[in-house]
């Protein structure tokens, strides 16, 4: 074959080619997939109205693969749903930040249990002290009412310290709750150590 007719034929053949990859190329462009309304799978190389607002997938043609995946646009349900969640998440990393400060100070109040006990025995005795000297006081104001002392201003301060001393025992029961939670903490946190 005389090397003319090979350089046409190579030609020929190198114009064949080029044609076939630019059908290629034209006709690769992309591929959408979504679900319609009514739950079934769609392909198509034009998107219908609406899609986005469902979420689709853009698909390379020639490879099957998806190139990127458009989310469906959220619900003010779905919207108000991930904002409670987030705040629930916000609050609970708060509370946990508090925890860790409570637990720094309370490490660094008491060496050990025994530290503890002592400081709360300490605070309950007072209290008790307290309480026992406004019950005094409260038994020698009866006394002189009893015994005749009718003034309506010293009536009322009888009244008064008994109310007082009402308060004065509840705070006694939240303090030594509050001790007995923080024994119990330190108890924790001593054992994870």
């Amino acid at each position: 074959m005389p090397v003319r007719h090979r350089a046409i034929l190579v030609g020929l053949a190198l114009t064949v080619l080029l044609s076939l990859a630019l059908q290629a190329a034209q006709g690769a462009g992309v591929t959408y997939r979504w679900i319609n309304n009514d739950g079934n799978l769609q392909w198509s190389d034009t998107l219908p109205s609406g899609a986005a607002e469902r979420g689709y997938q853009v698909i390379d043609p020639r490879t099957g693969e998806v190139i990127r995946e458009i989310t469906p646009r959220k619900t003010a349900e779905e919207k108000a749903r991930e904002a409670a969640k987030k705040r629930a998440a916000e609050q609970a990393a708060r509370e946990a930040q508090a925890q860790a400060q409570q637990d720094r100070i309370l490490l660094s109040l008491y060496s050990d249990e025994a530290d503890l006990q002592q400081t709360r025995d300490q605070r309950l005795d007072r209290l008790d002290a307290r309480i026992a000297q406004m019950e005094g006081s409260i038994e020698r104001m009866q006394a002189n009412i009893d015994a005749g002392h009718d003034d309506p201003a010293y009536v009322r301060d009888l009244e008064q310290m008994k109310q007082a001393v009402i308060e004065m025992r509840a705070e006694r029961t939240a303090v030594a709750k509050e001790f007995e939670a923080d024994l119990e903490r330190l108890r924790t946190l001593q054992s994870d150590d």
